[in-house]
Parts: structure tokens; C-alpha cells; sequence
């Protein structure tokens, strides 16, 4: 890829130190996410003798791409020399990969390819899709009619890589070397199969991706009756009590110090949804869509959300009732479409 000279002003974000070193080589530098409520990613520049290091590259989307170019501009590097690592798969870390892949250029993931995205969306959309149509209402945007049919467009954030990039597979104990230091690599699903945290001893710090952020409670989904995404959650967590940790670098929000108390905020946080999930399914509400409708909200009138939110919710309640289902509390039966979960007799 050729060095870009983007027209940054033209993207509506202040490019005024938006570049932060963090520790010795590693630098903060903040992408803009347009019309996301996220506002922004932390991108990590590492920089080695002859290499670049971008951890996390942002939506495809030309603001993204421009960030990216004017922070190798002030860095004085090229894209010559970049490689990129990814905490995740979600679009908001991999989506840019879009624009600015190149051959040749290595990237590194807890990802065999992304045709694995693919194929888990593939199958998770046969049970979202006609949930999420029974919770929309007739004037809700992402809903169509096609040859008579209704369809269901969720927001672009959800779409898979347009290209393929090949993926270098890093797992749970591999040691990755940039910028002088030696990242140890953690496997943490839960908000995602497949996303890792990087532990560097040397300064104690964590490059901890989505797992745990500053002040926002990651999203955990689940839309398979056997697939305990909170479980996996929980004991990614408890991971982290492993580690000496002076530093978190989180993937949004800003960097902060009390990895162990946000870690237990977490935790409860959990633990009172679960009971809040359990005693609306004792109250009565057996369906998906009532238990969401119902739960508690940052913000009110479930039924008037966009679809787009609603989708989320949904995956966030579901993965909560999976949880209760696997550890016996609560059961599910499933008869087509129709998820039906109550108390056992």
C-alpha cells in the first residue's frame, strides 16, 4: 500500500494529540468510530527497529484509514514496515483491514482464517433472524420485503470482512516479540471466541482489547443452546487474577490502574443479571423477547429501540439464560423458532 496523505479535517476529529506514549515504544493512538455511540478505538502502535505493530485497526471506514495514516505520518513510519495484530473479531478492531491490507503484509490473530467469523454468523443467524423479526415492528429500519418476504438488515457492523487476509495463528502461552518486549499471549473468549489479551512483564502492563474496559460493561452474546459464552466469560476473568498488572490498556475508554477491582465489578455485575434473568423467568416471562423487553436498561422503552439495539439486547439476555440453563436453574425448550424457557417442574 502507498503512503497516504488523507485530508483528516474532512473526517471531524481532532487530530490534536491524538497519539499518547503509554509506556517505552507503545503508543496510544485514538480512532474514530462515526456515528458509533464507542465514538473511538485505542489502536497500540509498537514500535521495533524496522517493524510497526498496530494492535486493533479500527471499522472500514475512511476516517479509520486516515487516523492510521496520519499516526504513521507523526511517527515517521510507513506502512512498509507495518504488521498488525488483532485482540478480536468484531468489525470495530478488524474491518479496516479492508483498506489497508496488502501483500505480504502479517497479520496476527487467535484466528486459523475468517472464514470462521463467517461461518459462526452463517449459523447464528438461522436463530437470530427470526427472533429478532418477531421483536421488529413494521416501521423499524433494517426490514425489508423481498419476492414477499420479510428481510432483516442489521447495521453493517455486523457484516464480515469483504477480503480474507491470511492469518498467522497465535494461541494461549506463545510469547510475541515487538518493540523490545516479550507480549505473552492469553486466550480470554467470552466477548468474542477468539479474542486474546498481551501481558508484558517487564512494565506490567496489559493490552486487555474488549475483556475488560474502564467504565463499559463488554457485551457477552449467545444465540446456541449449548455455546456458555458467560461461562467462558467468567473463567476469562478469573485469568486475569494471574497477573501482576500495573497498567491496563483497554481498547476503549482510557487507560486505568485497578485491573483486579474492575474485574470483581464485573463479575457482580454478572451475578445480578443472572438473578434479575431467573426471576423474570419465575414471574412468568417465557420467551425471549418478553425476558429482554422486560430486563433492566440503561435506557427505557425496549419495545421502541432501534433493531439494531434490540439484536444486541437480545444476545446479551440469551447468553445469560444459556448460563442458567447449563448450570440447572432454569430449562429451555425449543420447538422451531420458538425458544420457551421456565422454571423445572
Amino acid at each position: 500500500m502507498e503512503d497516504a496523505s488523507p485530508n483528516t479535517q474532512s473526517h471531524d476529529f481532532d487530530y490534536d494529540g491524538f497519539i499518547t506514549e503509554v509506556i517505552p515504544r507503545v503508543y496510544r493512538v485514538r480512532v474514530p468510530l462515526p456515528d458509533n455511540p464507542l465514538r473511538e478505538l485505542n489502536s497500540y502502535f509498537i514500535l521495533s527497529d524496522e517493524k510497526t505493530t498496530i494492535v486493533d485497526v479500527g471499522f472500514d471506514h475512511p476516517a479509520c484509514e486516515a487516523a492510521l495514516d496520519a499516526a504513521l505520518t507523526e511517527l515517521g513510519r510507513t506502512w512498509d514496515s507495518v504488521e498488525i495484530l488483532l485482540t478480536h473479531s468484531h468489525p470495530d478492531h478488524t474491518g479496516n483491514l479492508d483498506r489497508i491490507y496488502s501483500h505480504g503484509m502479517r497479520v496476527y490473530a487467535n484466528l486459523h482464517s475468517f472464514q470462521e467469523v463467517e461461518n459462526l454468523q452463517m449459523m447464528e443467524a438461522k436463530v437470530f433472524e427470526p427472533l429478532v423479526r418477531q421483536a421488529a415492528r413494521p416501521q423499524d429500519e433494517g426490514l425489508s420485503f423481498e419476492k414477499g418476504a420479510v428481510r432483516l438488515k442489521l447495521h453493517a457492523e455486523l457484516l464480515p470482512l469483504k477480503h480474507r487476509p491470511l492469518v498467522i495463528y497465535i494461541e494461549e502461552g506463545d510469547t510475541f516479540e515487538a518493540g523490545g518486549y516479550e507480549f505473552e499471549i492469553i486466550e480470554t473468549p467470552g466477548h468474542d471466541n477468539w479474542h486474546i489479551c498481551l501481558y508484558e512483564p517487564q512494565t506490567k502492563t496489559m493490552l486487555i482489547g474488549d475483556h475488560v474496559l474502564e467504565r463499559i460493561t463488554p457485551g457477552i452474546s449467545s444465540w446456541f443452546a449449548t455455546h456458555n459464552a458467560l461461562e467462558e466469560f467468567m473463567e476469562s476473568l478469573g485469568k486475569m487474577q494471574r497477573y501482576d498488572v500495573e497498567l491496563v490498556l483497554p481498547a476503549h475508554g482510557d487507560p486505568f490502574t485497578d485491573l483486579a477491582g474492575r474485574v470483581l465489578y464485573l463479575k457482580e455485575h454478572h451475578e445480578k443479571r443472572l438473578e434479575e434473568i431467573y426471576e423474570l423467568v419465575a414471574q412468568g416471562h417465557h420467551d425471549i423477547i418478553s425476558i429482554s423487553q422486560n430486563a433492566q436498561w440503561k435506557y427505557p422503552n425496549w419495545s421502541h429501540w432501534p433493531l439494531d439495539q434490540k439484536y444486541f439486547s437480545m444476545a446479551e439476555t440469551m447468553a445469560h439464560l444459556v448460563y442458567l440453563v447449563c448450570d440447572g436453574k432454569i430449562k429451555q425448550t425449543i420447538c422451531g423458532d420458538e425458544y420457551r424457557f421456565e422454571l423445572p417442574s
